[in-house]
């Protein structure tokens, strides 16, 4: 179970609803804001943000480049092999990029469907992410309502059938003026096939009433509107998301071991383990939210007063005495009232040359107070844990009136959780 836990103490809350690919799941930037031009991905690894729609972040991920590729490479050997005759390599190839860009513009279309849905219906959106198993929406929060959670995961899918729709009907107007001698027509209507197709098959494997998918959330949605209880609801759809994945994992075997098909049997393994791993971090992350709602931050809170220091201290006595000494990391500035001025972590004073560590005052390189996320001691520790996500951040000052009372960690959280689970048990 404790594998579980810090599994989703370390990550961030997300909506499944993957282009024909399930979804997903943080290493922490300096103290500052949330906001970045570079964050963390889904696995841990580098992500870039593209821009922002209706508020919302758009990402990809380094993962996607490897799916980029593979769907590229593997339309455009398909057309190659159909169109050696009549189409010259730079059109087949030129055919793929567009056709695989236009189709991951798809993707993020689908989620801004179940994004935008979220929004209206009160729930805040962080990011869209694009990333090696196709689209990943992350919310802050769960719906407040089984039917909220029913419209949201039913907008991702809609939204992939209408484009289904409009590619085929581009296919169609362009098909009828394949005598072109351009051949462009035809190079068109290839393309919207392929792309009509692709958003089909995205709407339907969505449905699929398994946890994380769109149709899982629908089914979790079901059945917490029949029985009152978000929490078996989430337990039925991870249950049967679970069924769904161990079906792909063994369809996958199969594949590879009598159907002589290695790469697309090993895919669909690596699809069921996904999202296998995710319906069981979901039940997980129901039991740690169920938990960390019913204590407050003042019962965990930290309070380790030589990290404390004055804004005139030297950086130089603070790596001397607290990161050598006591091993420290982080230190809170605070003036003789114990307001806190600022933070000093190991990223700030890496930043002062020995020579000038001696003569260098800690407030001339702390982070401000009002650049910090902060949680208040009646805080409960779930909202605390989700400022922790949103700012990308290890600990939070915990304050009152701008007094610092201590600090409130993830690994204090961690603790917490490990403990009460371990008494439930």
């Amino acid at each position: 179970m404790s594998q579980v836990t810090s599994q989703v103490l370390s990550s961030e809350r997300e909506l499944s609803a993957t282009g024909g690919y399930p979804a997903g799941m943080a290493h922490s930037d300096p103290p500052g804001s949330p906001d970045s031009t570079h964050r963390a991905g889904v696995f841990g690894g580098a992500s870039w943000r593209l821009g922002t729609v209706s508020g919302i972040e758009i990402t990809v991920d380094h993962t996607w480049v490897l799916i980029f590729g593979l769907v590229t490479v593997s339309l455009g050997t398909r057309l190659g092999a159909a169109h050696a005759e009549d189409w010259s390599p730079g059109v087949v190839w030129a055919t793929a990029l567009v056709a695989s860009l236009l189709f991951f513009t798809s993707i993020v279309l689908h989620e801004l469907g179940h994004s935008l849905v979220a929004q209206r219906v009160g729930v805040r959106v962080r990011s869209i992410t694009l990333f090696v198993f196709g689209g990943l929406a992350r919310l802050e929060s769960e719906p407040r309502r089984p039917r909220d959670e029913i419209l949201i995961a039913l907008a991702g899918p809609l939204v992939s059938l209408v484009l289904a729709a409009a590619f085929s009907g581009i296919a169609g107007l362009f098909a009828g003026l394949a005598g072109d001698a351009s051949g462009a027509p035809e190079v068109v209507a290839e393309a919207s096939t392929w792309l009509a197709r692709i958003n089909l098959i995205v709407a339907i494997f969505n449905v699929v009433p398994g946890f994380p998918l769109d149709g899982g959330r629908v089914l979790r949605g079901v059945v917490w509107a029949a029985t009152g209880s978000f929490a078996r609801a989430t337990r039925v759809a991870a249950a049967s998301g679970s069924l769904f994945a161990y079906t792909l994992i063994g369809l996958g075997i199969f594949s590879v071991l009598f159907g002589r098909q290695l790469l697309g049997g090993l895919w669909l393994v690596f699809i069921g383990w996904f999202l296998l791993s995710a319906a069981r971090a979901t039940v997980g992350q129901m039991l740690i939210e169920q938990i960390l709602e019913q204590v407050r931050v003042a019962h965990v809170l930290e309070r380790n007063e030589r990290a404390w220091v004055q804004g005139l201290a030297r950086v130089g006595e603070l790596v001397t005495r607290g990161v050598m000494q006591h091993g420290l990391r982080t230190f809170f500035v605070v003036d003789e009232r114990e307001q806190l001025r600022g933070i000093v972590t190991l990223h700030e004073l890496s930043q002062v040359s020995e020579d000038e560590r001696s003569q260098t005052r800690v407030e001339e390189i702390m982070v401000p107070a009002e650049a910090l996320a902060t949680t208040s001691p009646d805080e409960s520790c779930w909202d605390a844990f989700q400022r922790l996500s949103e700012w990308n951040v290890n600990q939070l000052p915990v304050l009152a009136d701008g007094r610092l009372l201590g600090a409130l960690t993830r690994e204090r959280l961690l603790a917490v959780v490990q403990a009460r689970l371990t008494l439930r048990t």
